[in-house]
């Protein structure tokens, strides 16, 4: 519907300037005024059709109601004509062949602009009643109205893809107001892809030394159900691959925090060179440089074969010279791109125009000057055609004066009419390609904009993703296996003086390695493994586990209801707890350890300290440099809103302190 609120009213506008063209031309005929009963029918013709054109709400009209508005209007145009015989109502036929190539589809415009033929042809011939003028009124009028009817064509095809362009452009502002929504998606979707990938590195990875764990701790607790003696030997063999998986895991670790910093160039060049598309396409615009030219040729030829037979050899002679010059110059015309050449060329289209008219004494060879006006108007910019069209009225003046030709002003408002009808449609046709290219313009920024923010969002997820992933493999897996290391040495050092406790820590050991693995597939899947109602058994369990693998004595002190804390806060908690713990076990060695667990006040406050024992021997188990436990713990906090603290103690040993702001879950 859009269509029509913008080219119906162009046309309409074009309708109205032609009616009253022709009715001021019909008014300004002294023979006429004194028929005036003739002369008010003729008004009175034009005025319902161009009250009907105004008034009817054309866009909002059926195909057949639209054709049933212009068959009105023909009639009264057909009406007026017939009253009158005035010529310039045969260009309100085109007017309304014109705004058929808008509304109709064109089959349907092709059997309208048939019909509307028709009907002039009647008329024409009913003014007439000779054959022969009525052949010459439709070769004079033949060229007029194919450049009309291209010009409306190319009109038509601009409207129509200015509107794909608006809809798009439209589409993509609707893109981008939701652009929060598809980011969301974009985030899901690269956190899938990417928590997949880094799945299969993991497992590709940690796997192998799991597995040849695990087949070790079977091996060995056989061994101690028949031979204790070589069970000591048989603990090396789970020992070395947990202590490997352990190194693999912090290289991986390492890894997923790496994220490597990959700028995409911005695409805003691109956008050079997509608007140089010209008013019509480069083949159309080649067939038309040579077309237009030689249809009017071709028609000149008709209208002097029609004027006298047989016709003067010289003048014959001369007219096809000057019309051959007057095809290879237009089409050359089209050829150039300096503005100085096209207006040469134009010139000299126009002294060979109006010297084919002069030479034959036939002033329809003056339509010609439409090939001149078509290019003006879709070759030169908007001050060069002002410039150019009073340096080329002047120059008709000259002509007209050096050579004289009678023009009355029957011709010369025909003539107007016929260069409105012809350089109206192409101005419009130009106005909507650039209206078209700056919608395209922001189209492609659009585009860009979301193209960019899309790839920004998933680079952040992506690292996000990675970062998780690091912080959840080193805190959860990275934990259970530095207590099943630990369960290893106690197996190791009991194996000669307690067998049967031995056997229960390799026990331990192998139900730690199935915990770490049920562990990463938790990760992998981006559960939260605790929720608030859970948290508490959890942290017993996780501080009776390390006291059960260190042989430490471990302490818990929880005060508040824990149920109420959110998701996200319970599980930070949680991996807090456990990092402490492990690194309590790992690098203090310690003896003690306690674990308070504060909510109160809005706040949670999680603290972890403990003793050392530099003087107990134990094999350190070397996780390479920095700590990316408490690296991972600081982004926990920070992302919940709180902060975290750790460091030594003055009178010894080691405190980890979380705080947390929460609110409780409704």
């Amino acid at each position: 519907m859009a269509r029509y609120q913008r080219t119906a009213l162009a046309f309409l506008g074009l309708l109205s300037i032609v009616t009253l063209i022709a009715a001021l031309s019909t008014v300004g005929d002294a023979t006429l005024r004194n028929d005036w009963p003739r002369l008010a029918g003729m008004l009175a013709c034009l005025g319902v059709m161009l009250g009907l054109a105004w008034l009817t709400p054309l866009r909002l009209l059926k195909v057949g109601g639209r054709l049933t508005l212009i068959a009105i209007e023909l009639a009264a145009a057909a009406c007026a004509q017939l009253l009158t015989a005035a010529p310039l109502i045969d260009y309100i036929y085109l007017v309304l062949v014109l705004q058929g190539i808008i509304l109709f589809r064109p089959w349907l415009w092709a059997l309208m602009a048939v019909s509307v033929w028709i009907i002039w042809a009647i008329v024409r011939y009913q003014l007439s009643n000779d054959l022969l003028i009525w052949l010459q009124s439709n070769l004079a009028i033949a060229f007029p109205a194919v450049c009309a009817i291209i010009a409306a064509f190319i009109y038509a095809r601009h409207v129509h893809r200015s509107e794909q362009v608006q809809q798009k452009l439209q589409q993509m502002q609707q893109h981008y107001t939701s652009l929060s929504t598809l980011l969301r998606d974009v985030q899901q979707r690269v956190a899938r892809e990417e928590r997949q990938r880094l799945l299969n590195r993991l497992i590709s990875e940690v796997q192998q030394t799991l597995v040849y764990a695990e087949q070790g701790l079977t091996t060995a607790l056989a061994m101690a159900q028949s031979n204790l003696n070589r069970l000591q030997t048989a603990l090396d063999v789970p020992r070395t691959a947990t202590a490997t998986a352990i190194a693999r895991l912090r290289a991986t670790v390492q890894t997923l925090r790496y994220v490597p910093n990959d700028p995409k160039p911005t695409p805003y060049g691109m956008l050079a060179g997509v608007f140089d598309e010209g008013l019509i396409s480069p083949l159309p615009n080649n067939i038309l440089a040579w077309l237009l030219p030689s249809l009017f040729v071709s028609l000149s030829l008709g209208l002097v074969l029609l004027q006298s037979w047989p016709p003067s050899l010289p003048i014959l002679r001369w007219l096809v010279v000057l019309g051959g010059l007057l095809i290879v110059t237009s089409a050359c015309t089209q050829y150039v791109r300096r503005s100085v050449f096209i207006q040469l060329g134009l010139v000299v289209q126009t002294i060979t125009i109006t010297l084919m008219a002069a030479l034959t004494n036939l002033l329809p060879l003056l339509w010609g000057l439409l090939l001149v006006a078509w290019q003006m108007t879709s070759r030169l910019s908007r001050w060069q055609l002002l410039l150019f069209s009073g340096i080329w009225l002047l120059l008709l003046t000259v002509i007209v004066i050096i050579q004289p030709i009678f023009l009355d002003l029957t011709t010369i408002l025909s003539l107007l009419v016929a260069m409105l009808l012809v350089s109206g449609p192409l101005l419009l046709a130009r106005r909507q390609l650039r209206r078209r290219q700056q919608v395209a313009q922001q189209v492609q920024l659009l585009e860009t904009e979301i193209k960019q923010q899309t790839d920004e969002v998933q680079r952040i997820t992506i690292a996000a993703e990675r970062l998780r992933l690091a912080r959840e493999v080193h805190d959860d897996l990275g934990s259970k296996l530095v207590l099943m290391n630990l369960e290893l040495q106690l197996a190791t050092e009991l194996a000669g003086e307690d067998p049967a406790k031995a056997r229960d820590h390799l026990a331990n050991s192998r139900e730690l390695l199935h915990s770490a693995w049920r562990s990463l597939l938790a990760v992998a899947d981006a559960e939260l493994p605790f929720q608030p109602a859970t948290l508490v058994p959890a942290l017993h369990q996780l501080t009776q586990q390390c006291a059960q693998s260190t042989q430490a004595t471990v302490t818990i002190d929880i005060e508040g209801d824990m149920a109420q804390l959110p998701s996200q806060v319970a599980h930070c908690i949680y991996r807090t707890v456990q990092e402490g713990l492990t690194n309590a076990c790992k690098h203090a060695r310690a003896a003690t350890m306690h674990v308070q667990v504060r909510a109160a006040d809005g706040y949670v406050v999680v603290t972890v300290t403990n003793d050392n024992r530099p003087h107990q021997v134990l094999p350190p188990v070397d996780l390479g440099n920095g700590s990316f436990g408490l690296l991972g713990l600081r982004e926990r906090a920070e992302a919940l809103g709180g902060g975290l603290e750790a460091g030594p103690l003055a009178e010894g040993g080691w405190r980890l302190r979380l705080v947390l702001p929460y609110e409780g879950e409704e």
